[in-house]
């Protein structure tokens, strides 16, 4: 056998996930796919269950054969009692050992499931398109990763716990029963039609109310979310009363919600009790009038009873399990907006971008709409970025400035027209390996919470120590992080807030620096600095740009006078384009919008 050939490894479940094995409107066989490689430990774990659970369940039967010893009496009585006695204590014996082995396999295969499905999530969610981020809320897209597999896992315990005991018990009432009396067998059976229509008579209202409980909670998450982002402004302008109003307000209708919620539940459970109380009570008057009838034996009568209270108690069981039926299936539809979400992003089986990319940029008769009825954002758009050049675009607030560039990265696709990189059409590339070769330094510089090192080599690996302080040089930043106590490996804090505004914007540019890209965007990366900061920022932005074909979204256009071209845009279209000082000169709209950032500026 040849072992250079790779041998090709199925692919893993939370993969099959995302490739059409999970059905939001099927909840039944997406919980049977999402344990297609733990089915033998599950298969085990039920024969496990089965046998850990039968003292309880042949209790009733051994206690009514001892009564019946005991009322017929004779000299083998006694003997009769200790070998059934002896027998259940065999039984009971294995349940230690059996039980522990039971949850270590159930336990191992919902933990499984719960890595797959999370898995899924987080691969879709770094699939999806940005145009599907701008529709869902962050803390909303959280809670559906925890709290609603969360939902999935606890309803698979129920099932496996509550309902196998349910299912086992009316399996082994019914079997003894028709055995030893099938006329009270038939009785038995009545319980079962009895609790699928109360069922019925709730299975609706479950429904909604857990749906309606689910869309609350994802609302008061992302109010909150809300909230903690927005405490700095909140304080500042005195409105803390306000705030908490209006969050009080969000817990009071999850308050209401979840109210309604309990008294249904609470309703269903106690309306179900009264049902299988009462037919409890006419099996004992049924048993007791077959008792006088000689049909059966005292001991019989009470096995019989006993087991009827115990298929009840499994009957109410399957009931118990209906509330997290309806949340878990709610929490699978939940999912199923994030795994059946149709905007991806596909670049699996494209070819890669060129390594290293020259840079060249050509925008081809590009026009582009966002959805669900907004205005034209870009119309006809034409344009020719050079290998290397560096291009400003300006215009008004909805100009169309961040769509191009967000064009150009590959974030949006036209609506009309094509982009060609280095002559090759965008849309046809794998763009992952296209923005390998991007280095991006935003407005609002994003931080985790890790370390500087941490931060500025994101997602890289082996970068020497001497490259890195080479880096943190050109991007003026090497003297402040020396003098940190703990330097490259000092804590950032949760994003990065122990940083001023420029050190973030510096560590920004350094984060691109490590990257050596082809491409660099900036939007606007001085806007908001004092003019100290600004000086280092623009010192180091000269050497991130420098022999790199660079787009800048510009506000301030005293901060573009090195651009090679600025393209002026106007309500989606390119009305103008040149150098900054060709485009003063010709006191057109350039002109116009530079006059009025002057005046603007001079009255601050």
């Amino acid at each position: 056998m040849n072992s250079s050939v790779p041998t090709i490894q199925p692919p893993a479940v939370w993969e099959k996930l995302l490739d059409g094995r999970f059905d939001s409107k099927h909840p039944g066989r997406t919980l049977w796919n999402l344990f297609s490689d733990q089915r033998g430990r599950v298969a085990a774990a039920v024969t496990l269950f089965i046998i850990k659970q039968s003292p309880g369940s042949l209790l009733p039967l051994a206690v009514g054969m001892i009564i019946d010893a005991l009322t017929k009496g004779g000299e083998g009585a006694f003997q009769k009692i200790l070998w059934i006695a002896g027998v259940y204590f065999l039984l009971l014996l294995q349940n230690p050992l059996v039980h522990t082995s039971f949850v270590r396999l159930m336990s191992g295969a919902l933990r499984h499931m719960q890595f797959n499905l999370r898995s899924a999530l987080v691969e879709r969610l770094q699939q999806l398109s940005i145009t599907f981020y701008e529709e869902k809320q962050t803390s909303a897209l959280q809670t559906k990763l925890l709290r609603d597999v969360d939902a999935i896992d606890g309803l698979c315990r129920h099932l496996m716990h509550t309902g196998l005991n349910g299912l086992l018990v009316i399996t082994y009432v019914t079997v003894i029963a028709l055995v030893k009396q099938p006329l009270l067998a038939l009785y038995f059976l009545v319980t079962v039609p009895a609790g699928v229509a109360l069922l019925k008579l709730f299975d609706r209202r479950f429904k909604e109310q857990y749906k309606a409980m689910r869309i609350e909670t994802e609302q008061m998450n992302a109010r909150v979310g809300e909230m903690l982002q927005m405490l700095p402004v909140t304080r500042a302008h005195g409105l803390e009363s306000i705030e908490t109003r209006s969050v009080r307000g969000v817990f009071e209708r999850i308050r209401e919600r979840g109210l309604q919620v309990d008294t249904l539940t609470e309703f269903f459970a106690s309306s179900s009790w009264f049902t299988f109380m009462c037919f409890q009570l006419a099996c004992l008057v049924f048993s007791a009038w077959l008792v006088i009838q000689h049909r059966i034996s005292i001991g019989d009568a009470v096995m019989y009873h006993t087991y009827f209270g115990m298929l009840i108690g499994a009957v109410q069981q399957f009931l118990s399990v209906f509330p997290a039926l309806a949340q878990g299936a709610d929490a699978v539809r939940s999912l199923g907006e994030v795994l059946e979400a149709e905007h991806l992003e596909r670049n699996d089986g494209k070819p890669s971008a060129p390594v290293p990319l020259s840079g060249e940029i050509i925008f081809e008769n590009v026009t582009f709409n966002y959805p669900r009825g907004r205005e034209v954002a870009l119309k006809e758009i034409n344009l020719h970025i050079k290998a290397g050049e560096t291009i400003a675009f300006v215009g008004e607030s909805g100009a169309g400035k961040s769509t191009l560039v967000n064009l150009a990265i590959g974030f949006r696709q036209p609506t009309i027209g094509k982009i060609f990189l280095d002559g090759h059409d965008l849309r046809e590339l794998d763009l992952r390996t296209y923005r390998r070769q991007i280095g991006v330094v935003p407005q609002t510089t994003l931080l985790f919470n890790g370390t500087l090192r941490e931060n500025v080599t994101y997602g890289l690996e082996k970068i020497s120590e001497d490259l890195l302080w080479k880096i943190l040089a050109d991007a003026n930043l090497a003297e402040f992080v020396r003098a940190l106590p703990q330097g490259l490996d000092t804590p950032l804090g949760e994003s990065g807030t122990q940083l001023s505004g420029g050190q973030r914007q510096r560590l920004a540019i350094a984060r691109a620096l490590v990257r050596d890209p082809r491409i660099v965007i900036l939007d606007e990366a001085t806007s908001a600095l004092d003019t100290e900061s600004e000086r280092l920022v623009q010192e180091a932005l000269v050497r991130l740009t420098t022999g790199r074909t660079t787009l800048i979204v510009a506000h301030r256009f005293s901060t573009i006078r090195h651009a090679h071209r600025v393209i002026v845009l106007h309500g989606g279209k390119i009305v103008e384009q040149g150098t900054h000082a060709e485009l003063l000169a010709r006191e057109g709209h350039f002109f116009r919008l530079a006059q009025l950032q002057s005046v603007t500026t001079n009255q601050t």
